[in-house]
């Protein structure tokens, strides 16, 4: 038999898709204010080459870009953080509560990156308060694999790339704490 333990600490991770350079760094403040200073930022990459599921919603211009966070925090509940960045999406436009900026949340452990989200589907797990988990790439012999719902800018080198130097980091950092 197993032994239950402790919740494990990872490292909150976000998507921001966003219009406005000035969006993007309200956000950011808000969210270091929650989770300390960002560990690693990845590339500024337009949505429109990946996808058109945004464009009817934020336009054609939509931007995005990773972040992970510099201090790991306890999993036990963390599944919440999208409950609250669902919140901060329509805070950013209080008067047509309409949507300004898009927040994934998540986190980034050495196994895998887990995305949060509020539509459950086949591969998603419940957590708790509408909200359902999945892990949207998992690491294995050296990079990150794809999975069947991996989503195309997810796996683009470049953010590929970016995920792997910050799992470096965090591998890194867990040595010294052992």
């Amino acid at each position: 038999m197993g032994m239950i333990k402790p919740a494990i600490r990872a490292h909150p991770f976000v998507a921001v898709m966003f219009n406005r350079e000035d969006q993007l760094k309200k956000i950011l403040d808000v969210l270091e204010n929650r989770f300390g200073s960002i560990m690693s930022a990845g590339p500024i990459y337009r949505v429109s080459d990946f996808s058109d599921y945004y464009e009817k919603e934020f336009g054609d211009q939509l931007q995005k870009q990773l972040f992970v966070f510099q201090n790991p925090t306890s999993l036990e509940n963390f599944y919440q953080i999208k409950v609250r960045t669902n919140e901060l999406e329509l805070d950013t436009d209080p008067g047509t509560r309409r949507r300004i900026l898009n927040i994934d949340p998540g986190y980034l452990e050495p196994s895998k990156l887990v995305l949060y989200s509020s539509k459950n589907f086949s591969h998603r797990t419940y957590c708790g308060a509408g909200i359902f988990a999945e892990v949207t790439m998992s690491f294995s012999h050296g990079d990150f694999i794809r999975l069947p719902w991996t989503y195309n800018d997810y796996y683009w080198e470049e953010n590929r790339r970016f995920l792997l130097d910050a799992r470096k980091q965090i591998v890194q950092m867990t040595r010294k704490n052992l």
